[in-house]
């Protein structure tokens, strides 16, 4: 399938806010949407945003029509999440192809990891693992962060190269990535929603996690297939993912995969930790496992 790239996006340009998951805080959201604010950008909310149900951000076909609805509108430059939690999965039978027609940069991560695979493997729409309006932009970015973001959906910081934090496993390999958090990927597997990753480079984080619990999920990609034939590995940030004993996440990792026929790197800024730097999926980026960088080498933007 063919990858298409969201126009980039322009100082004064309007975003909107949806909520495909989680209940929404409301100071947390008028802290975020201030911080948009002052970056120069207009800002809409999907009318829903504020509705509840339970711990979900109100009914899911209506959350599902109101990501569809902000897709078909062509005033709307981008659209970003307001927050994870859980729910982003219960608006994928509800989604249909008029998201295709119209692709738009996309920004979210943690239980919005469902939609950005999604959107990126069945809609052929590049989308990007970044902070969110409730989350870090209502704490504020670090320079870095804002930065790195705002370089990458505008254009003007197409070509980029961050520094790993360890190499696992050597090896260069250039390649789309993909991924997210772990244990939402999971879940979607024996689903038709689960992830492709073949010649890809998998992204993976998590938080809250204890190692056990890492190790069972990363061992269930493995007996599924989806470690197999990948391009490379990168681990961001396991956050509050320490466990009581001696066998912590670094080295379950290093046990299962430092022998891997492909690069393995961890220690990627991104995800629930104190820094998320902004990773497009779908297009080429490469996995140094020797200098132990990740670049960016294709714009994820037209």
């Amino acid at each position: 399938m063919a990858v298409y790239k969201p126009a980039r996006l322009s100082r004064g340009g309007k975003i909107g806010v949806v909520a495909p998951a989680g209940c929404v805080d409301d100071e947390w959201l008028s802290a975020g949407v201030q911080g948009l604010r002052a970056e120069g950008f207009e800002v809409e909310l999907a009318p829903g945003i504020y509705d509840r149900k339970g711990y979900l951000a109100g009914d899911d076909e209506k959350r599902a029509r109101e990501v569809e609805g902000f897709f078909c509108r062509r005033d709307l430059d981008a659209i970003f999440c307001a927050r994870g939690g859980f729910g982003s999965v219960q608006l994928l039978p509800h989604l249909t192809s008029r998201v295709q027609l119209q692709p738009k940069i996309f920004a979210g991560y943690s239980d919005i990891t469902i939609l950005l695979n999604w959107f990126l493997q069945r809609c052929g729409m590049v989308t990007f693992h970044a902070p969110m309006v409730g989350m870090e932009f209502a704490r504020g970015l670090t320079q870095r962060s804002r930065d790195h973001l705002w370089g990458t959906l505008t254009g003007e910081r197409w070509r980029w190269k961050i520094a790993v934090g360890e190499i696992i496993r050597s090896g260069r390999v250039e390649a789309e990535m993909l991924g997210g958090c772990l244990s939402v990927l999971v879940t979607t597997l024996g689903t038709p929603y689960e992830i492709d990753t073949r010649s890809k480079l998998l992204f993976l984080e998590d938080v809250g996690e204890k190692p056990y619990r890492v190790e069972r999920m990363l061992t269930h990609l493995r007996m599924a297939g989806k470690l197999e034939g990948l391009a490379g590995l990168v681990f961001g940030d396991f956050t509050q993912c320490d466990g009581e004993g001696s066998r912590d996440v670094r080295g379950i990792i290093c046990e299962l995969f430092g022998q891997a026929p492909y690069p393995v790197v961890m220690g990627i800024p991104a995800g629930h930790g104190e820094e998320n730097l902004a990773l497009p999926f779908g297009v080429k980026m490469a996995l140094d496992g020797n200098a132990g960088t990740l670049s960016l080498i294709e714009s994820p933007v037209g």
